[in-house]
């Protein structure tokens, strides 16, 4: 049973309604703001790249790193290339024998040996190495022949050779330095001994992170110095 109000008190009737029964648009508590995507596409596009980044990365460290070698092959060359060690080869890191060019060619004077080696896959690295040898009998010409082969390799136009004796190699050594504005580097060793003239043609580079770069000169210049010098000793 309602109880009637305490004395002095009156309950009044709540008052009308009138207009909106809702808030009005625009009225009302404030909604929170919706949360942007802009740092979840941004994020995701950073990683992407930096993903792109190192993907390329191990593609050009896999690409400039990789063996290129070949396997060894049993190519038959000259007798008189046999002179040169596999020690030496080693050294010059061309252990595999390439026949298609190495030959024997008659001379109106004389003969010329070719000889030539490259890369044997597992074995001598990265990067690219050749080792070329030629020994020419020139008979009475040898003093202007080794003049000319010097001549010849100043004359490269691929790079800026460098040229400085060697003492101790033969009757006459000169050892020429080409570098180029690429990475490929070729080192020559031009030796007379007699009637012989010896040229050693060791060229290449090596494998840098991502690019290929230029060898140590000082390691070229022993490798195929040391080419020469097993040449020179047993003709």
């Amino acid at each position: 049973m309602t109880q009637p109000p305490p004395h002095g008190w009156h309950q009044q009737p709540p008052p009308p309604q009138q207009g909106w029964q809702q808030p009005p648009p625009g009225w009302g508590p404030p909604q929170p703001p919706k949360k942007s995507k802009a740092p979840l596409v941004v994020g995701t596009l950073a990683g992407v790249l930096v993903l792109a980044g190192v993907v390329t990365g191990l593609v050009l460290h896999l690409n400039v790193n990789k063996d290129s070698g070949t396997s060894k092959r049993a190519d038959k060359l000259p007798s008189l290339c046999g002179n040169v060690s596999e020690t030496a080869l080693a050294k010059a890191r061309t252990t595999n024998p390439n026949g298609l060019m190495s030959r024997e060619t008659k001379l109106s004077k004389g003969v010329r040996t070719t000889c030539s080696w490259n890369q044997t896959k597992g074995v001598d690295g990265t990067g690219h190495r050749t080792t070329d040898v030629s020994v020419t009998n020139e008979r009475e010409e040898a003093e202007s022949a080794f003049s000319r082969s010097i001549s010849m390799n100043m004359a490269n136009t691929q790079g800026t050779p460098l040229q400085k004796p060697i003492e101790g190699l033969g009757d006459e050594a000169v050892v020429i330095l080409v570098e180029t504005k690429s990475a490929f580097t070729e080192m020559s060793v031009i030796v007379r001994k007699g009637e012989m003239i010896v040229e050693v043609d060791l060229s290449g580079w090596d494998a840098g992170l991502f690019a290929n770069t230029k060898p140590d000169p000082a390691e070229l210049e022993a490798a195929a110095r040391g080419v020469a010098e097993e040449m020179v000793a047993k003709i």
